[in-house]
């Protein structure tokens, strides 16, 4: 259409180079942005990780990672070898501009000898970018290890003579790190994978400790190893040479009456959800005596396994427990109770404590002095206090009509903890008392016979300490 026609006029011929540069200008800003925001200027520089374990063993190999965002160019890793002179481990350069990862384990060259018991790694790498004057992003990082490929040394310094199967036993040993005292781990493990946390022992060199051990009733056998591991993963083990005894236990066949399940048993069923799906006096049993006994005793272990790995021994003087006078035993530990009901198998259990009876709720006196650390209901144990006695080991005493402790007290011997009664899956008034090492209920029987403390416990310590005073 004819301008002039619509009687416009011209636009003025400088208007019209104005707005030519200003598009120009317009267009040379944006093609400058988004070419400096592409990858060819990005100005991220790459990412490096290594392992930061410190001591090296030269077993386990030094992880190192190196990321970009947009491609890896080059990088390079050098080793100082202990006397301050380095040498070149890798010098790698890719020709491809699409590596974005590179995962690398680092091993020390067999033919490489250390003269000192360190070593430094550095680690220099730069991506394809055109920033920094089109040399592209560099990062580096440098990072030094102690070489430690010494084992901990472990010396048995005395033990018990020997353990029943059910019993306890106390163990007395040395750990050693000579080179830079990093130990990093040493506990007592059995065959069938158990563990036990020693204490230090006796003086504040942190080289001696001591632990309490068991024998679990339901483990056929026993062997015990001090297993000790330091922070560059050198470990050393030494077997425990303990005598071992089988003990035979009691096997119950018991007949399940129905009123007996009508009553104390379908109330304490009811407690569990399982209950409200099943009208089956058998199931309320199996709720009972698998289920819910199976929460309460892992409240016990949880209870009993809790020790201070920081607090020294210096002695561990134990007396005889008597938690009831004059009391008779009317229930056995490790008694294996199978129990029947309508001539059909139903369930089956360890009793794992000693009932003890006298008169109507009794009062239960501790022999030993200790914390509290639980008072209230456990299910089938009723009211039940547990005492923390030192060095991993517990008591409880279940079926407590009443209590006379708080948890958090300390008590001393001849303490009164609370009246026996028949509270939780009991019939008869009595306690249920229970010893455990470490989360392992053990022979309260060992624990009440003082020729049995002397000889396997107390003369332990005492040889022991003779034998570190020596050293």
């Amino acid at each position: 259409m004819n301008r002039n026609f619509l009687n416009i006029p011209e636009p003025p011929k400088e208007k019209k180079k104005i707005g030519r540069k200003i598009l120009m200008v317009a267009l040379l800003i944006w093609g400058t942005f988004h070419l400096f925001n592409s990858n060819m200027f990005e100005a991220e520089p790459p990412q490096i990780v290594i392992d930061k374990f410190k001591y090296w063993n030269f077993k386990k190999p030094i992880n190192l990672v190196i990321t970009d965002n947009n491609a890896i160019k080059s990088y390079k890793i050098t080793m100082d070898n202990g006397d301050g002179e380095l040498f070149e481990y890798a010098n790698v350069k890719f020709d491809e501009s699409n590596v974005t990862l590179v995962d690398i384990n680092i091993t020390m060259p067999k033919n490489k000898r250390l003269t000192a018991s360190y070593t430094t790694i550095f680690v220099t790498t730069t991506d394809y970018s055109d920033w920094n004057f089109f040399n592209g992003n560099s990062a580096k990082i440098k990072e030094t290890f102690t070489v430690d490929k010494l084992r901990p040394t472990i010396s048995i310094i005395a033990s018990s003579y020997g353990i029943r199967r059910g019993g306890a036993a106390v163990i007395i040993f040395k750990v050693d790190d000579k080179q830079f005292d990093s130990i990093e781990d040493i506990h007592i493990e059995t065959s069938t994978g158990r563990k036990f946390i020693p204490q230090p022992f006796y003086n504040d060199s942190q080289k001696y400790f001591i632990s309490l051990v068991a024998w679990p009733i339901t483990d056929i056998s026993f062997r015990g190893m001090v297993v000790a591991k330091d922070k560059a993963g050198n470990f050393s083990q030494s077997v425990i040479n303990l005598y071992l005894k089988e003990k035979r236990y009691k096997v119950s066949n018991i007949v399940l009456k129905k009123n007996f399940l009508t009553g104390k048993i379908s109330s304490l069923a009811s407690e569990h959800e399982k209950a409200a799906y099943t009208d089956s006096l058998s199931d309320y049993f199996k709720i009972v005596n698998e289920d819910i006994r199976g929460i309460n005793e892992k409240l016990l272990f949880d209870l009993t396994t809790k020790i201070d790995k920081t607090r020294i021994i210096t002695d561990f003087k134990i007396i005889p427990f008597v938690p009831l006078k004059g009391a008779t035993s009317v229930a056995s530990f490790g008694d294996h109770r199978k129990y029947y009901y309508e001539d059909e198998f139903v369930s089956e259990a360890y009793h794992m404590g000693l009932d003890m009876a006298s008169v109507k709720m009794a009062p239960i006196i501790s022999s030993n002095k200790g914390e509290i650390v639980y008072n209230s209901d456990n299910g089938v144990y009723g009211t039940m206090p547990a005492v923390s006695h030192g060095l991993g080991l517990y008591t409880i005493y279940g079926h407590c009509s009443a209590t006379r402790v708080q948890k958090g007290d300390i008590i001393d011997k001849g303490h009164i903890l609370g009246n026996t009664g028949k509270t939780g899956l009991a019939l008869g008034d009595h306690v249920h008392f229970g010893v455990y090492v470490q989360g392992i209920p053990v022979r309260p029987e060992e624990w009440m016979d003082r020729k049995w403390i002397k000889v396997n416990i107390t003369d332990v310590i005492a040889s022991a300490k003779k034998l570190i005073e020596r050293q």
